[in-house]
């Protein structure tokens, strides 16, 4: 299992948040880092990220954060709301129900980021040990996020209400899946969290300018 651990570097609130303020350039290299340009050009991925902005991902309308001019910066809420749009994203694009519905839900999803980072191995997210007669068991933890998405005719059907759930209550939706349509499971947001922040906290210095593939 990989070992999570709180970071090192970043600056922290008073209840252990990180207060990341990154760039659109160090937001575009984190993203990449993470895998999420999928051999994308740079160039075509960063037009992706800033037609996401013009759809109201990761900022609402006219409410991006500036910090001393008018660049926009990026949090800790907004790096994981683009993440979890692009986990999300079906043959290289986001169904527009689940965009909607990541926008409509967004107050309730900034709390379950919150809370994923901070019980990534306590409270909701505490470890449990698999095992089976004859099998070599393993261990889960972390908060896993159920987004409640419906598939039908091949388009998403419902988004939420999102709800975050344990490791154990995960491994019995994994188990008891029956329900036609019901295609994405619950994933493990905390491991999401905190890979977002060991990179974020790693991201040089971007110059604006146009970026080269």
């Amino acid at each position: 299992m990989r070992e999570l651990h709180l970071p090192t570097k970043a600056r922290l609130t008073s209840d252990l948040v990180p207060d990341l303020a990154l760039t659109h350039g160090q937001t575009l290299w984190v993203l990449e880092s993470m895998g999420f340009s999928a051999g994308i050009p740079t160039a075509t991925f960063n037009h992706y990220i800033k037609s996401l902005r013009k759809l109201g991902t990761p900022f609402a309308y006219g409410k991006a954060e500036t910090r001393g001019g008018r660049r926009a910066y990026y949090s800790y809420n907004h790096l994981m709301e683009l993440c979890l749009a692009l986990s999300l994203r079906v043959y290289g694009a986001i169904p527009d129900r689940i965009l909607a519905g990541i926008i409509e839900f967004r107050e309730e999803l900034y709390a379950l980021y919150r809370r994923a980072y901070i019980e990534f191995a306590t409270g909701l997210g505490a470890s449990i040990r698999v095992t089976a007669k004859g099998r070599t068991e393993f261990e889960m933890s972390g908060v896993y996020l159920d987004l409640r998405i419906r598939f039908g005719g091949g388009r998403a059907l419902e988004f939420g209400p999102p709800r975050a759930v344990s490791p154990f209550e995960a491994l019995r939706a994994y188990a008891r899946l029956d329900t036609p349509g019901r295609a994405h499971l619950p994933f493990n947001l905390s491991t999401l969290a905190i890979d977002l922040v060991e990179c974020a906290e790693t991201a040089p210095d971007v110059h604006p300018g146009p970026h080269k593939d």
